[in-house]
């Protein structure tokens, strides 16, 4: 009976669990086609634009949306009600050459008449993106480019705040199609390129300061252009340029080069005056090290000198001191010998072997063999 209830329970466990996993599978395919009927994934290189098909009591506006959707998850309601486009975040491209770059929209050559009649082929590069919302502020004000131009320097773009448009402005201006933006773009751009270039002369055309600068401006034309139409430009970049007058480019360029030429010998001369006025400072600041090097070994062997004559007079004075002192322990030693009693004894027997020696020849007055008168003729106060 107990392994019959046993069974139905874990029967009914088992039906438990079947229900949970079932309720789960339905919730889980619920929210997939939630996602995928009412949700838009906006990736992070993208800006979500939201297209709402009609108003609706303030929770719908007709049209696109003023500013763009962030990075994420967002709703959509199909059928024309309120869907989203997607639009490029990251820096685009549009190059003026003649050689494709890649997946960015490559476009001919741009061809700029010059001031004295020649056309040069120019490839231009132009860097863009897209503004996500709309912003209303004063423009700002171009800065140092006059200063860099007058001390010679090649320009750089200078930070500028324009009032811009948004994600409306721009697919209302250029479509939704981001070919089409760009081509129509590139349109306004390569007008106002031609506008600035055409101020320069052939030469100018090699002045990389007037070339720049022209670009420039041309550049600053583009965005008072574009930027309320939901663009950005950051940069103009020639990257090339060539005459169609085969002739002229070699003219111009032969005389470039005869121009280098004279810079490069005007600079070969500074640098050899350069390279004797070295030579000349190196030689007098070796004559100068080498007679303080001899200054200074002089110096060192008198030091020398100076110091063994001391380090001499030092010793003979400690060694008369150590005589001295020797001597006068001499005369304590024998003065203190000849007091003591016995001392007859002691020096006759230290004077035995000295005795004994003699051979041959007589001291005067003294019989050398006899101890005791050397012992008196020694120490008596008569012989001192």
């Amino acid at each position: 009976m107990q392994i019959v209830r046993n069974r139905q329970l874990n029967c009914d466990k088992g039906a438990a669990y079947l229900s949970l996993l079932f309720a789960a599978f339905v919730v889980a395919s619920i929210l997939s086609v939630l996602f995928f009927v009412f949700g838009k994934l906006v990736p992070p290189n993208y800006i979500g634009v939201r297209n709402n098909g009609f108003t609706f009591f303030g929770l719908l506006e007709d049209g696109y949306s003023t500013d763009g959707l962030k990075p994420g998850l967002h709703w959509r309601i199909p059928g024309g009600v309120s869907e989203i486009i997607l639009l490029p975040r990251g820096f685009m491209f549009v190059h003026l050459n003649e050689q494709a770059q890649g997946e960015d929209l490559n476009l001919a050559t741009l061809e700029v008449p010059t001031t004295d009649g020649s056309k040069v082929k120019t490839d231009i590069t132009l860097v863009l993106r897209y503004y996500d919302r709309k912003l209303d502020a004063p423009a700002g004000e171009d800065v140092l480019q006059a200063e860099v131009q007058d001390k010679g320097m090649v320009p750089v773009p200078q930070f500028r705040q324009f009032s811009h448009g948004g994600p409306r402005q721009l697919v209302e201006s250029f479509t939704v199609d981001t070919k089409r933006q760009l081509l129509l773009f590139s349109d306004i751009a390569k007008d106002e390129l031609k506008q600035s270039l055409k101020r320069l002369s052939t030469r100018d055309y090699y002045n990389s300061v007037k070339r720049e600068q022209s670009a420039l401006n041309a550049g600053d034309a583009i965005n008072n252009r574009v930027s309320d139409r939901g663009i950005e430009l950051w940069a103009t970049l020639i990257r090339r340029y060539v005459y169609a007058e085969r002739t002229i480019d070699d003219q111009i360029f032969a005389k470039n080069l005869q121009e280098q030429t004279e810079q490069l010998n005007a600079a070969s001369g500074l640098l050899a005056k350069a390279q004797a006025e070295t030579e000349r400072e190196r030689a007098l600041w070796d004559a100068q090290i080498k007679d303080l090097s001899v200054k200074g070994e002089t110096q060192v062997e008198v030091i020398r000198s100076e110091g063994e004559l001391y380090e001499a007079r030092k010793k003979a004075d400690g060694d008369l001191l150590v005589a001295k002192a020797r001597a006068e322990v001499d005369s304590a030693k024998a003065s203190a010998l000849s007091s003591l009693e016995g001392a007859e004894v002691y020096i006759a027997r230290e004077m035995a072997p000295l005795v004994g020696t003699l051979k041959g020849g007589v001291v005067r007055g003294i019989d050398p063999y006899d101890v005791k008168v050397w012992v008196k003729k020694l120490v008596s106060k008569d012989a001192q």
